[in-house]
């Protein structure tokens, strides 16, 4: 009988560890790769699908189309926000911008974070604001995004401190 119970209760622990596993599994599930991220993903976010593309590089107006596509079929990826974001910045399209990487923030996506650092501290469609900027590049840093303690360190209100 003693047995049996412990028999039980290996597998009943068995089987609560396997569903965390699962639903662990499922929370890291990306959306698959599409063609925004090959317009408009950030080769240096390490959440990116694929290679991405220079900023410099980026077509808006495909980039902005297949985005737009790719929150159709996948509307709560963060990825996606914040790609778009980057491409309706390119295309000086700075409220949609600051939209989408807002949109981004909120799920806590390091890229889009880093990205309104920059906006706030260079006032594109934001008033210059450094104190926000540093606060939006210390987030994104303690997330792990590598360009944000960059960003940080050179921001120009904390090389004066």
């Amino acid at each position: 009988m003693r047995l049996a119970l412990v028999l039980v209760l290996v597998l009943l622990a068995t089987v609560v560890a396997a569903a965390f596993a699962l639903s662990a599994a499922a929370q890291e599930v990306k959306a698959p790769l599409h063609n925004c991220d090959a317009l408009a993903g950030n080769p240096v976010d390490p959440g990116r699908v694929g290679i991405g593309v220079a900023t410099a590089s980026m077509r808006p107006v495909p980039a902005i189309a297949a985005c737009l596509d790719a929150l159709k079929q996948f509307p709560s990826e963060p990825r996606f926000m914040f790609q778009l974001g980057r491409a309706y910045r390119q295309a000086s399209q700075l409220d949609e911008a600051l939209r989408w990487y807002r949109a981004a923030a909120d799920k806590g996506y390091a890229g889009a974070i880093n990205s309104l650092g920059v906006m706030h501290s260079l006032g594109e469609g934001v008033p210059s604001d450094c104190a926000k900027a540093a606060q939006l590049f210390s987030q994104a840093a303690a997330l792990g995004y590598p360009p944000a303690s960059d960003n940080l360190r050179t921001l120009a209100c904390i090389r004066q401190v």
